[in-house]
């Protein structure tokens, strides 16, 4: 309970404090342009619509994620945050534009984001450790097949922050491995007791909270949630490619039964209407807007080694239909001459000195938008991937398949919410539930939130 207080307490300082500093750069900035003067007319027109300003940076902060951020890591925060500022010019240029009493002038609406990045900056960088200084360490158990248990106990102790610790695992002895003895080790960390006996294990280390595995059987799943549920311990579920299926299920009824009604894996004709249309306005503006850019790095290609500026490569998208990808070329010709189809790294020896710049600025994808136009691929969807591939993962997981209930995307949800060394396993349950969960507003945010994530060198590709 103190910790909850806590957390609210230092949550309403962080809002207090971030909008004051958003404001606090719009000053700076008037008085760096004035000369330490504040001129009635432009300070004025600036007063009456600060409310605006202020409330359209409060829902950046917060559709960014930076109130509930503890488990990040520093440059993924500052990442947000980079986002917050350049969103909120763009605010207070539509706000100048359409407010003919909101008299900013061209340098103030210029300086004051690099003024607010800087203070936010230091502000955010002192409030991201006292953060986890308040947060304090968390003992939790982790319950699950052994193999599978150790390695989301090593993923839950590796993140960021140190927040939570491993008191020991529950594992199911129904998988080969026997309990010689309470206290054995597995991988580092002691083994409590077969999942049998979860209530005295619950009792024995007292955990915050339980991080049950996916792979368990679904009466093994539900033997530690009632468990849990008893001891009042929070659950954490990590979710198999059925618990996905039952996602955004309806709730129903027939006759005194109730019923959940679970949608299919796919998005509505409607909506695909709407989806290609603002496919083909973006990748239009895309084309149009990056094309000195094209030539830049046509250029820069052709000057780094010797081959042609674009690659191209068959990929599969909406319903297994195959297609021709176009990037601009970051590897060496006949990359794979010697190899086969590999899988790209992320310390690939294959990528030209160019082609890890155009790789970390994401520049190699924008050839994408010819795609889209054409149809092959939409802006948002699961990433295409090669035949080759996509026939080895249907073999290891049959569910791979409903991936291609959609059209192939140039980010997704993947994309966003996993790194580059997600599991393909990871990636495909982010994939369906995308699509399980389709919306435009979901496309929009999707779109956003990979401004971010260009910014980020770990996240998914």
């Amino acid at each position: 309970m103190e910790i909850h207080k806590n957390k609210l307490i230092f949550t309403a300082g962080l809002v207090l404090v971030d909008l004051a500093l958003i404001n606090l750069g719009y000053v700076l900035a008037f008085l760096i342009r004035y000369s330490g003067n504040l001129p009635a007319y432009n300070f004025t027109a600036y007063l009456s619509t600060w409310p605006w300003l202020t409330l359209s940076a409060l829902t950046l902060f917060y559709f960014y994620g930076l109130y509930g951020s503890y488990r990040w890591r520093w440059r993924e925060a500052l990442a947000s945050l980079i986002c917050v500022v350049f969103f909120q010019a763009l605010a207070a240029m539509a706000l100048s534009f359409l407010s003919r009493g909101f008299s900013f002038p061209r340098t103030v609406l210029l300086m004051s984001p690099f003024i607010q990045l800087v203070l936010l900056g230091i502000w955010r960088r002192v409030a991201w450790h006292l953060e986890r200084r308040l947060q304090g360490i968390r003992r939790v158990i982790v319950a699950g097949k052994p193999q599978e248990a150790v390695v989301l106990a090593g993923k839950l102790e590796s993140a960021p922050g140190g927040s939570l610790k491993v008191a020991g695992l529950v594992v199911d002895e129904s998988g080969g491995y026997r309990l010689e003895s309470r206290g054995g080790i597995w991988g580092r960390w002691p083994v409590l007791g077969d999942i049998s006996e979860v209530s005295k294990c619950l009792d024995l280390v007292q955990p915050e909270q339980v991080f049950i595995c996916s792979a368990l059987a679904q009466e093994k799943k539900a033997e530690l949630v009632y468990a849990c549920v008893a001891k009042d311990k929070k659950v954490f579920l990590v979710p198999d490619l059925y618990d996905i299926m039952l996602a955004q299920a309806r709730l129903d009824q027939v006759d005194d039964i109730p019923v959940f009604t679970v949608g299919s894996l796919k998005i509505s004709e409607e909506s695909l209407i709407i989806k290609r249309v603002i496919d083909i306005i973006i990748s239009l503006a895309v084309l149009v807007i990056c094309a000195p850019l094209y030539l830049l790095a046509g250029l820069a290609i052709k000057l780094d080694s010797a081959g042609p500026v674009f690659y191209r490569q068959k990929r599969l998208t909406m319903q297994g239909k195959p297609f021709y990808l176009y990037k601009f070329r970051t590897m060496v010709v006949n990359a794979e001459k010697a190899s086969g189809p590999v899988l790209a790294t992320e310390d690939d020896p294959r990528v030209t000195r160019v082609g890890r710049f155009l790789r970390a600025a994401r520049i190699d994808e924008i050839p994408q938008m010819i795609n889209v136009l054409k149809g092959d691929m939409s802006i948002v969807g699961p990433r295409p991937e090669r035949p080759f591939f996509v026939n080895e993962l249907i073999k290891e997981t049959p569910e791979y398949a409903y991936r291609m209930n959609v059209k192939s995307g140039i980010t997704g949800l993947a994309q966003i919410a996993g790194r580059y060394s997600t599991s393909a396993e990871n990636k495909l349950k982010y994939d369906l539930l995308y699509t399980k969960s389709y919306s435009l507003a979901k496309d929009l945010a999707i779109l956003l939130q990979t401004i971010k994530v260009i910014l980020m060198k770990d996240k998914a590709s």
